[in-house]
Protein backbone atom coordinates (compact mmCIF):
# COMPACT_ATOMS: atom_id res chain seq x y z
CA UNK A 1 0.00 0.00 0.00
CA UNK A 2 1.85 3.07 -1.24
CA UNK A 3 0.76 6.63 -1.84
CA UNK A 4 3.01 8.81 -4.00
CA UNK A 5 3.02 12.58 -4.53
CA UNK A 6 4.75 14.03 -7.58
CA UNK A 7 5.94 17.59 -7.88
CA UNK A 8 6.76 18.36 -11.49
CA UNK A 9 4.70 15.35 -12.56
CA UNK A 10 3.37 17.16 -15.62
CA UNK A 11 6.85 18.13 -16.85
CA UNK A 12 9.01 16.46 -19.49
CA UNK A 13 10.48 13.82 -17.19
CA UNK A 14 7.46 13.57 -14.93
CA UNK A 15 5.11 12.59 -17.74
CA UNK A 16 7.38 9.71 -18.78
CA UNK A 17 7.75 8.46 -15.21
CA UNK A 18 4.02 8.65 -14.51
CA UNK A 19 3.20 6.79 -17.71
CA UNK A 20 5.71 4.06 -16.89
CA UNK A 21 4.42 3.61 -13.33
CA UNK A 22 0.72 4.14 -14.08
CA UNK A 23 -1.55 1.95 -12.00
CA UNK A 24 1.25 0.72 -9.73
CA UNK A 25 0.35 2.71 -6.61
CA UNK A 26 -2.89 2.94 -4.66
CA UNK A 27 -3.06 6.71 -4.77
CA UNK A 28 -1.05 9.24 -6.75
CA UNK A 29 -1.19 12.97 -6.06
CA UNK A 30 -0.03 15.43 -8.71
CA UNK A 31 0.99 18.73 -7.16
CA UNK A 32 0.90 21.14 -10.09
CA UNK A 33 0.43 24.83 -10.82
CA UNK A 34 -2.58 24.00 -12.99
CA UNK A 35 -4.63 20.95 -13.86
CA UNK A 36 -2.97 18.95 -16.68
CA UNK A 37 -4.61 19.02 -20.08
CA UNK A 38 -3.92 15.32 -20.73
CA UNK A 39 -6.15 12.65 -19.10
CA UNK A 40 -5.07 11.41 -15.68
CA UNK A 41 -3.88 7.86 -15.14
CA UNK A 42 -5.92 5.53 -12.89
CA UNK A 43 -5.65 6.47 -9.22
CA UNK A 44 -4.32 9.96 -9.87
CA UNK A 45 -5.67 13.17 -8.40
CA UNK A 46 -4.56 16.77 -8.76
CA UNK A 47 -3.83 19.34 -6.09
CA UNK A 48 -3.27 22.75 -7.64
CA UNK A 49 -0.53 24.75 -5.98
CA UNK A 50 2.94 26.22 -6.29
CA UNK A 51 6.22 25.20 -4.67
CA UNK A 52 6.20 28.62 -3.02
CA UNK A 53 3.05 27.68 -1.07
CA UNK A 54 4.09 25.59 1.93
CA UNK A 55 0.55 25.41 3.31
CA UNK A 56 -0.81 23.88 0.09
CA UNK A 57 2.09 21.46 -0.09
CA UNK A 58 1.43 20.40 3.50
CA UNK A 59 -2.19 19.62 2.66
CA UNK A 60 -1.21 17.72 -0.49
CA UNK A 61 1.32 15.63 1.48
CA UNK A 62 -1.23 14.40 4.03
CA UNK A 63 -1.34 10.59 3.98
CA UNK A 64 1.51 10.35 1.46
CA UNK A 65 4.28 7.76 1.85
CA UNK A 66 6.77 9.03 -0.74
CA UNK A 67 7.22 12.41 -2.43
CA UNK A 68 8.93 12.30 -5.84
CA UNK A 69 10.28 15.84 -6.17
CA UNK A 70 10.81 16.57 -9.87
CA UNK A 71 9.55 20.15 -9.78
CA UNK A 72 11.59 23.30 -10.33
CA UNK A 73 13.79 24.88 -12.98
CA UNK A 74 15.73 22.29 -14.97
CA UNK A 75 18.30 24.62 -16.52
CA UNK A 76 20.43 27.61 -15.62
CA UNK A 77 18.68 30.88 -14.88
CA UNK A 78 19.21 33.98 -12.74
CA UNK A 79 20.13 33.31 -9.13
CA UNK A 80 16.88 34.90 -7.93
CA UNK A 81 14.78 32.60 -10.12
CA UNK A 82 16.80 29.54 -9.09
CA UNK A 83 16.54 30.47 -5.42
CA UNK A 84 12.77 30.99 -5.51
CA UNK A 85 11.96 27.69 -7.21
CA UNK A 86 14.80 25.24 -6.62
CA UNK A 87 16.05 26.36 -3.21
CA UNK A 88 13.01 27.78 -1.41
CA UNK A 89 10.71 25.32 -3.21
CA UNK A 90 12.79 22.31 -2.20
CA UNK A 91 12.85 23.53 1.40
CA UNK A 92 9.06 23.67 1.30
CA UNK A 93 8.89 20.11 -0.02
CA UNK A 94 11.03 18.80 2.83
CA UNK A 95 9.23 20.84 5.45
CA UNK A 96 5.86 19.61 4.17
CA UNK A 97 7.22 16.06 4.30
CA UNK A 98 8.35 16.52 7.89
CA UNK A 99 5.10 18.05 9.02
CA UNK A 100 2.95 15.44 7.28
CA UNK A 101 5.01 12.44 8.37
CA UNK A 102 6.08 11.46 4.85
CA UNK A 103 8.49 8.54 5.03
CA UNK A 104 10.72 9.34 2.03
CA UNK A 105 11.55 11.97 -0.55
CA UNK A 106 12.94 10.93 -3.93
CA UNK A 107 14.84 14.05 -4.96
CA UNK A 108 15.69 14.77 -8.58
CA UNK A 109 19.22 16.06 -8.17
CA UNK A 110 21.53 16.36 -11.16
CA UNK A 111 24.87 15.46 -12.68
CA UNK A 112 25.52 19.21 -12.58
CA UNK A 113 26.34 19.06 -8.86
CA UNK A 114 29.62 17.45 -10.00
CA UNK A 115 29.81 19.20 -13.36
CA UNK A 116 33.38 20.50 -13.03
CA UNK A 117 34.97 17.08 -12.64
CA UNK A 118 37.02 16.42 -15.79
CA UNK A 119 35.36 14.39 -18.52
CA UNK A 120 36.43 10.77 -18.35
CA UNK A 121 37.18 10.91 -14.62
CA UNK A 122 35.22 8.07 -13.02
CA UNK A 123 33.65 9.19 -9.75
CA UNK A 124 31.34 7.73 -7.13
CA UNK A 125 28.80 9.16 -4.69
CA UNK A 126 31.61 10.34 -2.38
CA UNK A 127 33.13 12.66 -5.01
CA UNK A 128 33.47 16.32 -3.93
CA UNK A 129 30.68 18.58 -5.11
CA UNK A 130 31.79 20.76 -8.03
CA UNK A 131 28.62 22.45 -9.31
CA UNK A 132 28.82 24.08 -12.72
CA UNK A 133 25.94 26.62 -12.52
CA UNK A 134 23.54 28.25 -10.10
CA UNK A 135 21.28 25.36 -11.13
CA UNK A 136 23.93 22.88 -9.96
CA UNK A 137 24.36 24.84 -6.73
CA UNK A 138 20.62 24.60 -6.10
CA UNK A 139 20.75 20.82 -6.47
CA UNK A 140 23.71 20.63 -4.11
CA UNK A 141 21.66 22.66 -1.62
CA UNK A 142 18.84 20.14 -1.98
CA UNK A 143 21.19 17.26 -1.22
CA UNK A 144 22.50 19.03 1.89
CA UNK A 145 18.95 19.79 2.98
CA UNK A 146 18.01 16.14 2.55
CA UNK A 147 20.90 15.15 4.80
CA UNK A 148 19.70 17.56 7.49
CA UNK A 149 16.11 16.34 7.35
CA UNK A 150 17.27 12.73 7.60
CA UNK A 151 19.69 13.23 10.47
CA UNK A 152 17.49 15.58 12.48
CA UNK A 153 13.95 14.41 11.70
CA UNK A 154 14.28 10.95 10.13
CA UNK A 155 12.96 11.75 6.64
CA UNK A 156 14.60 9.31 4.22
CA UNK A 157 15.90 10.50 0.85
CA UNK A 158 17.11 8.97 -2.38
CA UNK A 159 19.12 11.64 -4.18
CA UNK A 160 19.05 10.87 -7.90
CA UNK A 161 21.92 12.60 -9.68
CA UNK A 162 20.21 12.33 -13.03
CA UNK A 163 22.35 12.30 -16.16
CA UNK A 164 20.64 13.07 -19.48
CA UNK A 165 17.08 11.74 -19.70
CA UNK A 166 16.36 11.31 -23.39
CA UNK A 167 14.82 8.65 -25.70
CA UNK A 168 18.31 8.28 -27.25
CA UNK A 169 21.70 9.92 -26.63
CA UNK A 170 22.10 13.09 -28.69
CA UNK A 171 25.86 13.74 -28.47
CA UNK A 172 29.02 11.96 -27.43
CA UNK A 173 28.97 13.30 -23.87
CA UNK A 174 25.66 11.54 -23.41
CA UNK A 175 27.33 8.19 -24.14
CA UNK A 176 28.54 8.47 -20.54
CA UNK A 177 25.54 10.13 -18.89
CA UNK A 178 22.48 8.90 -20.82
CA UNK A 179 19.47 7.67 -18.85
CA UNK A 180 16.97 5.94 -21.12
CA UNK A 181 13.27 6.40 -20.56
CA UNK A 182 12.86 2.73 -19.65
CA UNK A 183 15.71 2.84 -17.14
CA UNK A 184 14.49 6.18 -15.77
CA UNK A 185 11.15 4.61 -14.92
CA UNK A 186 12.87 1.67 -13.24
CA UNK A 187 15.25 3.97 -11.35
CA UNK A 188 12.30 5.92 -9.95
CA UNK A 189 10.39 2.74 -9.07
CA UNK A 190 13.40 1.40 -7.14
CA UNK A 191 13.87 4.73 -5.38
CA UNK A 192 10.22 4.74 -4.30
CA UNK A 193 9.91 1.12 -3.24
CA UNK A 194 13.22 -0.26 -1.97
CA UNK A 195 14.84 0.41 1.35
CA UNK A 196 15.29 1.50 4.04
CA UNK A 197 17.82 3.83 2.48
CA UNK A 198 18.70 6.57 4.97
CA UNK A 199 19.98 9.40 2.80
CA UNK A 200 21.50 7.85 -0.30
CA UNK A 201 23.07 9.34 -3.42
CA UNK A 202 22.35 7.33 -6.57
CA UNK A 203 23.65 8.24 -10.01
CA UNK A 204 20.90 8.20 -12.61
CA UNK A 205 22.21 6.71 -15.82
CA UNK A 206 21.77 3.59 -17.88
CA UNK A 207 24.24 0.69 -18.06
CA UNK A 208 26.47 2.69 -20.38
CA UNK A 209 29.75 1.11 -21.48
CA UNK A 210 31.60 4.43 -21.21
CA UNK A 211 29.94 5.93 -18.12
CA UNK A 212 31.84 8.33 -15.89
CA UNK A 213 30.26 6.99 -12.70
CA UNK A 214 31.63 3.94 -10.95
CA UNK A 215 30.46 0.35 -11.31
CA UNK A 216 27.84 0.61 -8.57
CA UNK A 217 27.05 4.36 -8.45
CA UNK A 218 24.76 3.73 -5.46
CA UNK A 219 22.58 1.36 -7.49
CA UNK A 220 22.82 -1.59 -5.09
CA UNK A 221 21.36 0.50 -2.25
CA UNK A 222 17.99 0.60 -4.04
CA UNK A 223 18.25 -2.54 -6.19
CA UNK A 224 18.48 -0.67 -9.48
CA UNK A 225 19.67 -2.74 -12.46
CA UNK A 226 19.56 -0.74 -15.72
CA UNK A 227 19.23 -2.55 -19.03
CA UNK A 228 20.05 -0.02 -21.74
CA UNK A 229 23.46 1.10 -23.03
CA UNK A 230 24.16 4.36 -24.83
CA UNK A 231 26.89 2.60 -26.84
CA UNK A 232 24.15 0.87 -28.82
CA UNK A 233 23.33 4.29 -30.32
CA UNK A 234 26.88 5.50 -30.93
CA UNK A 235 26.74 4.93 -34.69
CA UNK A 236 24.10 7.66 -34.97
CA UNK A 237 26.35 10.33 -33.44
CA UNK A 238 28.86 12.57 -35.16
CA UNK A 239 32.33 11.14 -34.37
CA UNK A 240 33.98 14.47 -35.25
CA UNK A 241 31.89 16.61 -32.91
CA UNK A 242 33.81 18.42 -30.14
CA UNK A 243 34.13 16.44 -26.94
CA UNK A 244 33.24 17.78 -23.51
CA UNK A 245 36.06 18.87 -21.22
CA UNK A 246 34.01 18.36 -18.04
CA UNK A 247 31.15 16.21 -16.80
CA UNK A 248 28.82 19.21 -17.04
CA UNK A 249 29.48 19.85 -20.72
CA UNK A 250 28.12 23.18 -21.98
CA UNK A 251 26.95 24.13 -18.47
CA UNK A 252 30.57 24.78 -17.46
CA UNK A 253 31.09 27.59 -19.99
CA UNK A 254 31.67 30.97 -18.32
CA UNK A 255 28.96 32.58 -20.45
CA UNK A 256 26.34 29.82 -20.20
CA UNK A 257 23.01 31.29 -19.11
CA UNK A 258 20.64 28.47 -19.97
CA UNK A 259 18.69 27.42 -22.98
CA UNK A 260 20.45 24.20 -23.97
CA UNK A 261 17.29 22.20 -23.48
Amino acid sequence: MTTVLYTGGTGRMGQVIRQGLAGRYDRVVLYARSAPEEPLHPGEEVVVGDLADLASLRVAAEGVDVIVHLGGLADESSFDAIRATNIDGTHHVYEAARQAGVRRVVYASSNHVVGFHPAGEVIDERAPLRPDTYYGVSKAFGEALASLYHDKWGVESVLLRIGTFRPEPEDRRQLALWLSWRDGVELTRCAIENGPVGCQVVYGCSANTDRWWDADAGWSAIGYAPRDDAADHADHLDPDAPTAAFHGGAFTASDYQGGIW
